[in-house]
């Protein structure tokens, strides 16, 4: 599928598919913007089928973020950037980190957001997600870089389960996927904003309709706080689907036809 790119406000674009926009908020990734195209494939493959008749609109994390930027503040940036370059408000779609970029777009910027997908995202980090990207966090800003990718590589799979082969190989190979260290600054930045991220501590709840599709296995966020993001947004729908974890739940049907698809339609 033929792939476009162009810029909205200060954030980087690639758009696959036709039809009326879903702007597409990846999840945390070491690479920044959407020049790669392993990135575009990596975010957009899961929602090829929604490409047949929407406009699948993909933005990255811009670079040289300021140190200490808030969650609030990348929703502002995300919101002047729909503004510039969209007729909103659009459906947006956010997964994992991206999601809550999108949960605070929602909140903040209502006149932006026409409806909200939010995909292995919730209203705040677990415990075990909250530790493992802090100690992400932590070691790039300690300059240690092999290190941080074996977190982040170690972190796909649950323990037991080639975590030492991963993150063996995240500390070998990590490093060639970026082509400026200092586009992991801008990742400890957005991990950090993250860390900080409480949907309930936001001043207005979303009022936007919410499809919220969850894999029960998912280590990063418990099911206790799917269920609670769904109380948190009056007008949402959760699904959560047995068997599948953080990464392995945009695989399932479930998600890329009917539940997707009808929301969406």
């Amino acid at each position: 599928m033929e792939v476009a790119r162009g810029e909205l406000g200060r954030y980087p674009f690639a758009a696959v598919g036709t039809g009326d926009p879903v702007v597409v908020l990846a999840g945390l990734s070491p690479v920044t913007g959407v020049g790669g195209d392993g990135t575009v494939r990596a975010s957009l493959a899961p929602l090829a089928g929604l490409a047949r008749r929407r406009r699948l609109v993909l933005l990255n994390r811009r670079s040289r973020l300021p140190r200490g930027m808030t969650m609030a503040q990348l929703a502002a940036e995300h919101a002047e950037a729909i503004r510039a370059g969209l007729a909103a408000p659009v459906d947006v779609l956010g997964s994992s980190t991206g999601g809550s970029i999108a949960q605070q777009l929602a909140a903040d910027h209502p006149d932006v957001v026409r409806r909200l997908v939010l995909i292995s995202s919730a209203c705040r980090l677990g415990p075990h997600g909250r530790r493992a990207q802090r100690q992400v966090a932590a070691r790039i800003r300690a300059g240690a870089r092999r290190r941080a990718f074996a977190v982040m590589a170690a972190d796909l799979v649950p323990p037991r389960r080639g975590q030492v082969a991963l993150g063996a190989l995240g500390w070998l190979l990590g490093p060639a996927l970026v082509r400026d260290p200092r586009e992991l600054d801008d990742m400890a930045t957005t991990i950090e904003a993250e860390d900080a991220f409480d949907l309930a501590a936001c001043r207005t709840p979303i009022a936007a309709r919410t499809l919220i599709v969850a894999g029960r296995d998912d280590r990063f966020y418990s099911p206790a706080l799917f269920e609670e993001t769904a109380r948190l947004i009056p007008r949402s729908e959760l699904h959560v689907i047995p068997g599948r974890g953080h990464v392995t739940v945009t695989r399932d049907r479930r998600l890329r036809g009917e539940a997707l698809g009808a929301f969406l339609a």
